[in-house]
């Protein structure tokens, strides 16, 4: 009995703990979006160069007009990520639609932990 409950008591934490991570993870994944899709010049402490040209829609070719990132027609929905230790794939799907032009696509991203903060070194955007 005791070996049982010793069992289900390890169980709960390690998927508490699993869920934690999770979370974390879905918040930085967010962050970098935000930053990838807003153009800020920091980017390079949330993603690399590559990641940043493969979200930004001026850097892919997506629209050539006066591109001006505005938070209220970008929406990031349900991250769902998987992670061993330090490395994790995020799958996500963002939507954004302005006058000019909007899109809807999933992305995967692939995230290693850096400096206490999750770091996109890869992307892949299905369209």
């Amino acid at each position: 009995m005791k070996g049982k409950r010793l069992a289900l008591s390890l169980i709960i934490v390690f998927a508490a703990a699993y869920a934690g991570f999770g979370a974390w993870i879905a918040h930085d994944t967010k962050r970098i979006l935000v930053k990838a899709m807003s153009g800020d010049p920091d980017y390079t402490d949330y993603m690399s160069e590559a990641v940043y040209h493969d979200i930004h829609p001026v850097e892919r070719d997506m629209t050539k007009t006066g591109y001006a990132y505005d938070p209220a027609v970008h929406d990031i929905g349900f991250v769902f990520p998987l992670h061993f230790f330090g490395i994790s794939l995020a799958y996500v799907t963002q939507q954004y639609s302005s006058e000019h032009f909007g899109f809807r696509e999933p992305v995967r991203l692939t995230l290693q932990l850096k400096s206490g903060k999750w770091y996109a070194a890869g992307a892949s955007i299905q369209p």
